[in-house]
């Protein structure tokens, strides 16, 4: 792994440490929509054995808990301590006991060959530094017969708000977009995932698509939740250009999301991939 490669995983987990509190409490719920839809398509069987990589505050994972039920067990894994920390908490305020949580990279998963009947991993991958190595790793956990399911964003056709008012407002600047960051191979696309899946070696592979829109109630319900995302990096970024900077920023994008909004609120119109397939 190159020092580029460390030096970055260490800033997103740092943003995404700072978030954890947070994180999924503010705005629309759609990472708990599109959670609760991957455990759904997944079909996951009562008393299975289940990793949910990159688990979170547990979009995917209470769900995953309820469908295998007392006699299952699923795993969760996080890169970041707090999110961590956070989704124990959670566990425990519920008083679950077929669920554990553990401080672990997606890209070097710290199991046995084998060990599981499900894998889950939501929208996720798009931060992974090697998304295809973490699919790899998925595969070698997974029993034999086993069942990956993930969800990612799927590809827009043009880029989103923050991305043009950052070149707005910075025209000179060098923060590579949003859609940079999430990922190299194309996990935004049927095509594209279904490849990567077959590569991995994945077999009988079905891909749906959701289009699905929420709402925010106004713009600054859409700013602070922009803070509990990883849109926070981004954020954070602006504020080290200087005391106003922040400030210009935030101005620019409220009229940006003027275009999304109409009597309901600030609407946002997302697509996404559920793709399965299995060992």
């Amino acid at each position: 792994m190159s020092l580029e490669t460390v030096n970055r995983n260490k800033r997103l987990e740092g943003v995404c440490n700072r978030m954890a509190a947070t994180y999924g409490t503010i705005g629309p719920k759609y990472f708990s929509y599109f959670g609760e839809k991957l455990v759904e398509y997944a079909k996951v069987n009562e008393g299975a054995t289940l990793l949910d990589v990159a688990c979170g505050k547990g979009a995917s994972l209470f769900p995953a808990i309820h469908s295998v039920g007392e006699k299952g067990q699923v795993i969760g894994i996080d890169f970041s301590q707090e999110m961590v920390k956070e989704t124990q908490s959670l566990i425990c305020e519920q008083d679950l006991c077929n669920a554990n949580l553990i401080q672990m990279d997606a890209e070097k998963l710290d199991f046995l060959d084998n060990s599981f009947d499900n894998v889950l991993c939501g929208l996720s991958t798009a931060f992974f530094s090697n998304s295809l190595g973490a699919v790899d790793e998925m595969y070698r956990v997974l029993k034999d017969g086993g069942k990956i399911g993930l969800s990612t964003w799927k590809k827009r056709e043009k880029k989103g708000v923050l991305d043009k008012v950052y070149a707005k407002c910075f025209p000179q600047g060098n923060h590579k977009n949003l859609s940079n960051i999430h990922g190299r191979p194309d996990f935004g696309s049927v095509d594209g995932i279904e490849k990567i899946l077959k590569n991995a070696g994945f077999k009988n592979i079905e891909i749906f698509v959701e289009e699905k829109t929420f709402y925010y109630k106004d713009e600054e319900e859409w700013w602070q939740e922009q803070w509990t995302n990883a849109a926070r990096g981004l954020f954070e970024h602006v504020e080290r250009k200087g005391p106003d900077a922040l400030n210009k920023f935030k101005d620019e994008a409220f009229n940006a999301i003027m275009e999304y909004k109409d009597e309901h609120g600030i609407r946002l119109d997302v697509k996404v991939l559920f793709s399965f397939g299995h060992k």
